[in-house]
C-alpha cells in the first residue's frame, strides 16, 4: 500500500471543492452584473447612481475576480502538490521493493 494514498482522495475532494467555490463565485459575479444592467441603462440616476456603478466596476467585481483567481490558484498548486506527493510515492515503493528483494536473495 502507498504510503499517501489514504491522504489522496481526500486532498482530490478539497480541490473538487475548492474548484466548485470557484465556480460559485464566479455565478455571483455574473450574477451582479447581469444585476447592474438596469442601472447602468439609467433605471437609476443620479450620484447614487454613479456612485453605485464604480464601486462596483471598481471594486466589487475585481475583488471577486480577484479571488476566483485565489480560490483556482489554490485548488491548482494542491493538485500540484497531490502530484508530487504520487510521484515521491512510487519512488518510495520502488526503493522499498528493491530493498525487499535483496533481503529475500540474501535470506
Amino acid at each position: 500500500m502507498a504510503i499517501f494514498t489514504f491522504i489522496a482522495g481526500q486532498i482530490e475532494e478539497q480541490i473538487q471543492q475548492f474548484s466548485r467555490q470557484a465556480d460559485t463565485c464566479d455565478r455571483v459575479v455574473n450574477n451582479i452584473r447581469s444585476g447592474a444592467q438596469p442601472i447602468q441603462n439609467g433605471a437609476w440616476i443620479g450620484k447614487g447612481a454613479e456612485a453605485f456603478k464604480a464601486e462596483l466596476v471598481r471594486r466589487v467585481i475585481p475583488q471577486m475576480m480577484e479571488l476566483i483567481a485565489a480560490i483556482m490558484g489554490f485548488g491548482g498548486k494542491l493538485g500540484n502538490a497531490l502530484n508530487i506527493m504520487r510521484n515521491a510515492d512510487k519512488m518510495v515503493q520502488g526503493i522499498v521493493g528493491q530493498v525487499a528483494g535483496i533481503f529475500e536473495k540474501i535470506f
